[in-house]
């Protein structure tokens, strides 16, 4: 099929293709100056042989060499280049260095406390991490603190006018770390959450419960978040989840309690219960006389003149000030009159007892008890498996393997034989003793190391 440009298509639609075309026969042949070229001689078949076309001088013949371009050639053996395809600096190809690991992976790697991986900006880890430990299970709660440490993870600064800025990753460990063996700075300190319990101290004080208990809980949902080192700080830690536990157990019940109405005997009976709960929460002195005054007066007003005079007793050993003194020795006076309590409560002041703190009734001992694997609050045994009142974030009664406040120990107690029990409480694997090592009774693959009195645990299962 012919084909056409442009221009020879435009001048036949306008009609002067006889004007341009050559008047010249088709039928015609060619004159001398075509050569025997331009006529194909076939044989019968209407075929040729390829050679027969080429003269002597074709280019057909193997036996004429047409390029003779001599490749042995003797070169200096330093001149050798191995083979390959390229990719050499002298080829003019870029080799980029092998990538490293940023310090943010190596902070991963060398820790298992979730306030690093937050610091590393890898929130699923250290998610993770604090549901193994404390049973973490509902974030929400987490996510300010999360992003105000991730926040104090890195620095930016200016090199050079007009350009993007650089960051730093501050380590905490800076002086004696390799270059793999970097750990981040902690920006919160046990020390800011003492100051911290201060303010909620004088919260409680003024009667905001409220505000004090979610001071208190952000105290206690900060201390997994801390990096202590030694014996007296973790002692001081532990002590301060203890304090927020039973501030947050004691404001809580007594805001619901005057909640409730007051309007039955039976009523009246529930408030001077929860009252009489309240002065069994481990309390400043400050606190507890306020407490101590609540009750008695409720207490004096149902009748129960016995249990008044106790609570007066516990109230002037605590040395309130002189006009609540005074007044306390005489409802003292009172009750001593006539020692009975005219109504049977749920209280027994003799029996030890731990708080529900879901329910507000006491726990003798020897019943029962499901404990929050963070706050330690204690629970009725039908609230296991739900969130913790105390925290809310926790489960209540679920497993854990607690709370690590080192890099490679687990706070344990002190003696060898009792990192043995609390082991096997935890694993549920039995412990065969030795003077150095002690290792399991089955194939598990843990190692357990005793040195210094403390427990290393390292397994080869994730």
């Amino acid at each position: 099929m012919l084909s056409y440009c442009f221009f020879e298509g435009a001048i036949a639609s306008k009609g002067k293709a006889s004007q341009m075309a050559a008047d010249v026969d088709m039928d015609a042949a060619g004159g001398e100056g075509w050569g025997d070229d331009a006529e194909l001689q076939l044989d019968e078949d209407g075929f040729m042989d390829a050679r027969e076309g080429l003269g002597d001088d074709g280019l057909g013949k193997e036996e004429r060499g047409g390029w003779e371009v001599e490749e042995d050639l003797d070169l200096p053996p330093e001149l050798d280049v191995p083979g390959g395809a390229g990719g050499g600096a002298e080829d003019g190809f870029f080799v980029p260095p092998t990538k490293g690991m940023s310090p943010t992976q190596m902070w991963c790697n060398n820790s298992q406390l979730p306030v690093d991986h937050i610091l590393a900006g890898s929130f699923e880890t250290a998610m993770r991490l604090l549901h193994d430990q404390v049973g973490v299970v509902n974030f929400s709660p987490y996510k300010s603190l999360f992003m105000q440490t991730l926040s104090r993870g890195s620095t930016c600064y200016l090199g050079l006018p007009s350009l993007p800025c650089l960051r730093g990753h501050p380590q905490r460990n800076w002086k004696d770390c390799g270059a793999k063996q970097g750990l981040p700075a902690v920006g919160l300190r046990l020390s800011d959450l003492i100051s911290r319990l201060q303010q909620c101290y004088q919260l409680t004080t003024a009667g905001r419960f409220e505000e004090a208990v979610e001071r208190f809980r952000t105290i206690l949902l900060s201390v997994p978040l801390l990096v202590v080192d030694n014996k007296q700080e973790i002692a001081e830690a532990q002590q301060l989840i203890t304090i927020c536990r039973e501030y947050i157990v004691g404001l809580t019940m007594e805001t619901e309690r005057k909640k409730l109405p007051k309007d039955t005997l039976e009523q009246q009976k529930r408030l001077c219960e929860m009252a009489a709960y309240f002065t069994h929460c481990n309390l400043q002195p400050v606190h507890m006389m306020l407490v101590l005054r609540t009750a008695l007066n409720l207490f004096f007003k149902l009748g129960n003149f016995k249990t008044a005079a106790s609570f007066a007793r516990r109230l002037l050993e605590l040395g309130p000030r002189p006009d609540v003194a005074q007044q306390t020795r005489k409802i003292l006076a009172a009750c001593e009159k006539t020692l009975t309590d005219a109504h049977q409560l749920n209280y027994d002041p003799h029996n030890p007892f731990d708080l529900c703190a879901a329910s507000f009734v006491p726990l003798y001992r020897g019943r029962p008890v499901e404990k929050c694997p963070l706050s330690g609050a204690c629970y009725c045994p039908p609230y296991k498996g739900q969130v913790c009142r105390v925290t809310q974030v926790t489960e209540i009664g679920k497993d854990v393997i607690g709370l690590r406040k080192k890099i490679t120990s687990y706070i344990l107690p002190l003696t060898i034989e009792d990192n043995v029990v609390h082991f096997e409480r935890l694993t549920g694997h039995p412990l065969t003793f030795s003077s150095s090592l002690v290792v399991l009774t089955n194939t598990q693959p843990w190692i357990v190391l005793f040195r210094y009195k403390r427990a290393t645990f390292s397994s080869s299962q994730s």
